[in-house]
């Protein structure tokens, strides 16, 4: 059987209302957005990192990444300073109440993916994560 144009957007709307229904319900859990937890995520792993590649790593643009940082920075959860060695460009770190929010965030996080994928099994989770990486891989190409 094949699937006509009409399914094709559906399951491209399905995707959607996933992606909206899924980032809702964790901000709503954690009052944090999920661009800014992946903001803190970064700087767990980087450190004290550049604006710029902070921008970068994330792939968003350059008014929303400043956004995003003045929100942060406000709340204590990140500080932002000019590097010594170049007074051009910003280093942002997280906190540790930055940190604190992160340990709270993830914990939710773990559980909230626990419960997403509870009726899928190993089989069927590895054949999603390919169909998505393919869709990923087509939509790099266009």
């Amino acid at each position: 059987m094949e699937v006509c144009l009409d399914d094709k957007k559906q399951m491209i709307m399905m995707l959607k209302r996933l992606d909206r229904h899924v980032t809702q319900i964790f901000e709503k859990r954690t009052e944090v957005s999920l661009t800014r937890y992946e903001i803190l995520v970064s700087l767990i792993k980087k450190g004290s990192v550049s604006q710029k590649v902070l921008q970068q790593s994330l792939a968003i643009d350059q008014s929303a990444i400043t956004r995003h940082l003045k929100l942060l920075e406000e709340q204590q959860y990140v500080e932002r300073q000019r590097n010594a060695k170049n007074n051009r460009e910003v280093l942002v770190t997280i906190t540790d109440k930055g940190r604190a929010l992160l340990e709270g965030c993830t914990m939710f996080k773990d559980q909230f993916l626990n419960d997403l994928y509870e009726d899928f099994s190993d089989s069927e989770l590895q054949q999603l994560k390919q169909f998505l990486t393919r869709l990923n891989h087509n939509v790099e190409k266009l």
